[in-house]
């Protein structure tokens, strides 16, 4: 019997996540970046022990409806290109669509929107790439999105870290 075996979906995206998400900065400057594309002229961003154990970021922006919100954390998703030809007219700071996948399969994601004109948010949960259903719940308009336990599940990567000053150092020159 071969030794060689096909990874499942999760560990790929976990093990790709490293190139995208390498320390808790990392994190934070691609939440403020959608923010800040979401148009948000608000931002709060709330860390503790220099992100290994929290990284929320708060924003006033256009906010996402449930299917978006669902759709935001799959691998390759994004409201900024739809074919080729939009490549040559990138006018945001992302585009790609990794970046929440990415921060989704190494972290716990709680991810609350409300886009404008509707009664309510929605409520998403995620554990390094297993999601919960989306669920109603009150909130501002714009979205929060707090992440707990960066690379709780990759011990090699969070030894990788530096100490929490160290890595806040990283965060505030973001």
């Amino acid at each position: 019997m071969g030794q060689i075996a096909l990874l499942d979906r999760n560990m790929i995206n976990m093990i790709a996540a490293g190139e995208v998400i390498e320390r808790p900065a990392s994190v934070v400057k691609e939440l403020m970046e959608n923010s800040i594309d979401a148009g948000a002229s608000s931002l709060c961003v709330t860390v503790e022990d220099g992100g290994r154990k929290l990284i929320s970021v708060s924003d006033n922006g256009s906010g996402m409806d449930a299917d978006d919100l669902e759709k935001a954390f799959e691998p390759h998703t994004t409201s900024k290109i739809k074919n080729t030809s939009d490549l040559a007219k990138i006018a945001t700071l992302g585009f790609r669509g990794e970046a929440l996948a990415s921060i989704a399969s190494v972290s716990q994601v709680r991810a609350i929107s409300r886009i404008k004109d509707s009664p309510g948010g929605n409520l998403i949960e995620i554990d390094c790439g297993d999601k919960s259903t989306i669920s109603p719940c009150s909130g501002d308009y714009g979205t929060t999105i707090q992440v707990r336990n960066l690379f709780y599940k990759l011990p090699a990567r969070r030894k990788f870290l530096r100490t929490a000053n160290t890595e806040f150092e990283h965060i505030s020159e973001t």
